[in-house]
């Protein structure tokens, strides 16, 4: 949310449907990643940072959006615990 607010889905495809809604709004064909850092904070632990772009069906830019995100290793498995992003 570019807003400040928080927002949490219920479900996994809460979040799905509600993704594809906003890309097909958009008419989305493709995106295309400009930057990615990773920092280790521990051996559980890291925080990504990405710049990427969405583009519509005929090349032209949708927007650029940055994201973060916090990335744990939990249940024998990675996965992203927090994002924050413009996209």
């Amino acid at each position: 949310m570019n807003d400040g607010s928080r927002h949490e889905w219920a479900t996994p495809s809460e979040y799905l449907e509600e993704f594809l809604s906003r890309l097909a709004a958009d008419d989305w064909g493709s995106t295309r990643l400009l930057t990615l850092e990773t920092k280790v904070i521990s051996p559980q632990k890291c925080h990504t940072s990405i710049t990427f772009e969405r583009l519509r069906t005929n090349g032209s830019i949708i927007s650029i959006y940055q994201s973060l995100y916090i990335i744990t290793w939990k249940t024998n498995r990675w996965g992203i615990l927090l994002g924050s992003g413009t996209g």
